[in-house]
């Protein structure tokens, strides 16, 4: 469980309509789901990639998948009537909060989703490989993701959220960051971004092979099962992604 400290969550009292800034074609959609995660729903509804390609602008995420940037504009606008719980404000934590709200919320799903999610896919693959080839291809580009993943947060955890960390209490203390620090956190930064684009781009790749996640009339429960994991898994991973490449790693590039 999250030890919550009051001193380093500093919740900011903004009011709603500061959880939703102007947006226009120019703004980035990372920024605007920073803003508002209920703007993720928007995006999902139209197809838009919004935590490994958050670092582009509206106009262009529109652009890229030929959607109407006017259609777009006008639902993320309507968001503005919806409240925001101050509690899910990610942009207002504090770095440290925010590290261990992501370990211990997605970091752990990842660990025990993983091993769970791989058994139903070989045992899927296994009885209905030969009618539905596409779960064998499944099974696979799972375990290659299991593993990346697994390995990911590792590299987080014990290398990536400690210099993080260190670097914000520096800055908090006046202490100097040195040129060392400074490239070390940059190069880790980016190596993390790049982990999640390759595992974005294989949670794109098993969408497709499974249909949008639809098991064919014949499934049987597992297969189901299986499916319905995959979407739970997937909906974790972008929320996982997006906190970290939105908000976290943005906020840790303000500290060198």
């Amino acid at each position: 469980m999250i030890q919550i400290n009051i001193e380093h969550l500093k919740i900011s009292t903004m009011n709603e309509k500061d959880l939703n800034p102007l947006i226009t074609p120019n703004t980035t959609v990372g920024e605007i789901v920073a803003a508002n995660y209920n703007a993720a729903g928007v995006f999902r509804k139209f197809g838009m990639d919004f935590c490994c390609g958050g670092g582009i602008t509206l106009q262009k995420a529109c652009k890229e998948i030929n959607t109407d940037l006017k259609s777009v504009l006008s639902e993320l606008q309507k968001l503005n009537e919806i409240n925001v719980n101050v509690d899910e404000n990610y942009q207002a934590w504090e770095p440290g909060y925010l590290i261990d709200h992501i370990i211990d919320t997605h970091h752990n799903f990842v660990r025990n989703k993983t091993v769970e999610i791989s058994a139903y896919a070989k045992k899927v693959a296994s009885v209905y490989g030969k009618q539905y080839p596409e779960n064998i291809t499944i099974s696979q580009k799972f375990d290659l993701l299991s593993e990346d993943l697994i390995k990911h947060l590792s590299d987080e955890e014990e290398i990536v959220f400690p210099l993080i960390r260190s670097v914000k209490s520096n800055r908090t203390r006046g202490i100097e960051i040195s040129k060392e620090q400074i490239d070390s956190l940059k190069k880790h930064l980016d190596s993390m971004i790049t982990d999640h684009d390759g595992a974005g781009k294989i949670l794109k790749e098993l969408r497709f092979l499974s249909n949008n996640y639809t098991p064919p009339t014949d499934a049987c429960t597992t297969y189901r099962v299986l499916y319905h994991n995959l979407e739970l898994f997937e909906s974790d991973l972008h929320m996982h992604v997006h906190l970290e490449n939105n908000i976290l790693f943005k906020k840790a590039e303000q500290y060198i």
